[in-house]
C-alpha cells in the first residue's frame, strides 16, 4: 500500500518563491525557484491543485492552470 511521500521544503517568511508544476502523463515535476522535485503519479482522481502550509500561512498570487506546453 502506498501511503504517499512528503517532501518538506524549508521556506523563509516574507520571501517570494516562484513555483511551477509540470505534469507529463504520469510524471510530475515541481520547480521551486529552480529546484526540481519529481513524482510518479498513477491515478488522477481530479482536476484540481491544493496548496497548504504547516505552522504558517501561504499567499498565492498570479496562479493559473494551463493544458499543454507553450511552444516557442
Amino acid at each position: 500500500m502506498n501511503i504517499g511521500l512528503e517532501r518538506p521544503i524549508g521556506l523563509e517568511a516574507g520571501h517570494t518563491y516562484h513555483i511551477r508544476l509540470v505534469v507529463d502523463d504520469t510524471i510530475g515535476t515541481l520547480y521551486v525557484d529552480g529546484v526540481a522535485l519529481n513524482v510518479r503519479m498513477y491515478e488522477r482522481p481530479g482536476e484540481s491543485l491544493g496548496v497548504f502550509a504547516t505552522d504558517g500561512t501561504v499567499e498565492v498570487r498570479n496562479a493559473s492552470i494551463a493544458r499543454g506546453l507553450k511552444r516557442k
